[in-house]
């Protein structure tokens, strides 16, 4: 393989699917910087077409710009952008890490045609447990999820075939030293001891102790987290995830197990290229498994209902993190905190409960 010199590296996943644990990891790495979340492909899709203007995917056209001009414009500046950071942070190759980036991944493969993706998928009990323990996610909404944001990692990984790279969460936690050696092998990096203590990097780099996702940048990779979630679980909940159990098949997930990788030529791994072969052997599996269209504005009063219903779920669970969020500053006091520095996370609250 040509060397991809300094080509962007995106991780991919659903939210609790370790995604952050393994940003942390690959920032460890003398070469890459993969920073906080960004959510910046937000802000490149509305410069590649304005919303809610009649004109707004053509807008560019009309003053006689291409769509491969206005591509290599966004190329430049975001890449700008993310190596400066790179830069500061010593480092030669930047990345960037979003759970929502993942139904982005056809255009961030287009604007920047030689990144690289590595994904990362987690059993969807294990999710669906973490959403609804610290997320508020009614349980069978958050199994709908996993199934959601993994068909389309799925089908964009069809798409970039051997530009996309997967990893299980619970083989990355339990043969981490294996499962990072062709890792990066697949991005095109030498394996460094850093990348296994991540945690001891991290602080030395000055991280904050809590980043995305109230993940710990200071904890060691711990691999008795893999299953606790089997523990939680009600036997009505077990059931529910019976409408995983196609999709996580693709990945050797059984309903409440974990089995051996399915896919790829390396033991740990696999391409996107080798992932759509195993999808073709299960017809149907990539169709979509929750309604999710856009809703059109002749929709009917029950369809309104029920999206009016999503909307109040979603707006409970934002106040209920928040009220988590107090109780959690609480407890800190307990645990040896200042009260000025918990008097300073309730400010910051305060403020962002305003904004």
């Amino acid at each position: 393989m040509a060397r991809m010199q300094e080509a962007p590296i995106f991780i991919v996943g659903s939210m609790r699917s370790g995604s952050t644990m393994l940003r942390l990891i690959l920032d460890s790495h003398p070469r890459i910087a993969v920073g906080a979340e960004t959510g910046f492909m937000g802000a490149l899709l509305a410069a590649r077409r304005i919303p809610g203007w009649k004109h707004g995917a053509e807008w560019f056209g009309r003053i006689g710009w291409t769509e491969q001009e206005l591509d290599a414009r966004l190329r430049e500046f975001y890449s700008g952008m993310f190596e400066r950071h790179a830069r500061s942070q010593g480092k030669a190759r930047w990345g960037d890490k979003t759970p929502f980036h993942t139904s982005h991944m056809e255009a961030m493969g287009q604007v920047f045609p030689d990144a690289v993706f590595v994904g990362i998928v987690r059993h969807p009990g294990a999710v669906a447990a973490s959403l609804h323990r610290s997320f508020h996610y009614a349980f069978d909404e958050a199994v709908d999820y996993w199934c959601d944001v993994n068909r389309q990692m799925l089908l964009a990984a069809g798409e970039l075939g051997d530009r996309f790279t997967l990893c299980r969460y619970e083989d990355l936690v339990s043969d981490s030293e294996d499962v990072l050696r062709e890792l990066v092998a697949a991005i095109d990096e030498e394996f460094d001891p850093a990348l296994l203590r991540h945690h001891e990097v991290q602080r030395a780099q000055g991280a904050p102790k809590l980043t995305d996702g109230s993940t710990s940048s200071q904890d060691p990779i711990d691999a008795s987290r893999a299953e606790r979630w089997t523990d939680e679980i009600t036997p009505a909940q077990r059931d529910i995830l019976g409408a995983a159990a196609r999709l996580g098949a693709v990945f050797g997930y059984a309903q409440t197990e974990v089995g051996p990788f399915p896919a790829g030529t390396h033991r740990w791994t696999a391409t996107g290229k080798e992932l759509a072969e195993r999808c073709a052997e299960q017809p149907g599996v990539l169709d979509q498994t929750s309604p999710g269209p856009p809703l059109a504005l002749d929709a009917d009063p029950e369809e309104l209902a029920r999206r009016l219903a999503q909307a109040e779920a979603a707006l409970h669970r934002i106040r209920s993190r928040r009220a988590v969020r107090y109780a959690e500053a609480a407890r800190r006091v307990q645990r040896g905190r200042t009260w000025h520095e918990v008097r300073a996370a309730w400010a910051m609250l305060r403020d962002e409960g305003r904004g």
